[in-house]
């Protein structure tokens, strides 16, 4: 079998199944194999005589026949770039998405005007790590990331490992702040005993909660309901439970964090309004900024509380 031969039947396999509605299944087929060969697709497309191995063949039939039953790219490839960079996923994690990035960009922002010996970023709701790990790549501000799943979590000290900052984030598991508690009040009483030393005085908050309402879980494309991880993805009626919960969270303990406290969270953009009400209601004096992401939807709120 060679390259233009496995690419059509590939492309033909995508196009006649039933369960399957592909956009452009000479393009997935093109994905597929050149992560099977370990090559560009321009290189691959350059060389369209190439013979595959049987190896090769073999591993490329058992993802297209995979795919065909919409296992997301991401899953069988066992990875997804995100700003840059390869992070490991699998079905304990939600899968990076493009629109995250601009969360990204905005706590850069943020970052800039905080001092790595006196500041802090806290990832809530971690997944595979890949914003907290972008985060401290590119500001060495150090970080703590927290997750319910004990799965995800593994993921996320994987990747962390992977790209060298293992030492710089702690990873927690639990609930929102809930394994933060203790290490936050320490921290109060550290102040309390020396109000003259130099202490943690700026912290980012960064949440990438689930934010999917019921009908739109029951709604999505098969790729999301049928692989992804529920729990990372739905809550609620309106999607806002699990934020109405961390904000709940945060008022009830703000005099445990820093003078200067930034919370970057991002959302559906029929929720903007929504948001906006859920926070003020818990900060009304706060200020609340959103931001659109590249398709120009309103994707990340920045709260300055």
């Amino acid at each position: 079998m060679i390259v233009v031969e496995a690419l059509q039947w590939a492309a033909q396999q995508f196009k006649t199944c039933p369960a399957f509605m592909c956009a452009s299944p000479l393009l997935e087929a093109e994905t597929l194999l050149s992560e099977v060969m370990q090559k560009p697709k321009a290189l691959l497309i350059a060389h369209l005589e190439q013979e595959l191995s049987q190896e090769q063949w073999e591993q490329f039939e058992h993802w297209v026949l995979r795919r065909c039953q919409h296992e997301p790219v991401a899953y069988l490839m066992g990875a997804k770039e995100f700003y840059g960079r390869s992070f490991v996923v699998n079905p304990s994690v939600l899968i990076p998405r493009p629109a995250t990035e601009t969360l990204i960009d905005r706590a850069l922002i943020s970052t800039k005007k905080m001092h790595p010996d006196h500041s802090l970023i806290l990832d809530i709701g971690t997944g595979s790590g890949a914003i907290v790990i972008t985060l401290v790549l590119e500001s060495e501000i150090p970080a703590i990331a927290t997750d319910i799943s004990k799965e995800a979590l593994a993921i996320a000290k994987e990747n962390a490992a992977r790209l060298g900052v293992e030492e710089k984030i702690h990873f927690l598991e639990g609930d929102l702040l809930d394994p933060l508690l203790p290490l936050l009040k320490s921290m109060t009483e550290k102040r309390k005993q020396q109000p003259a030393a130099e202490h943690l005085n700026q912290m980012l908050i960064c949440a990438n909660l689930p934010y999917l309402t019921q009908t739109q879980w029951e709604n999505a494309q098969q790729d999301v309901k049928d692989y992804e991880p529920q729990i990372a993805l739905t809550a609620g009626v309106d999607g806002l439970d699990l934020y109405w919960k961390l904000f709940g969270q945060i008022k009830k303990y703000r005099r445990l964090f820093p003078s200067e406290l930034t919370v970057l969270c991002e959302i559906d953009p029929q929720q903007s309004h929504q948001i906006v009400a859920l926070i003020s209601r818990h900060f009304p004096l706060c200020d609340i900024q959103i931001t659109k992401d590249l398709e120009g939807h309103d994707r990340i709120v920045e709260t300055k509380l």
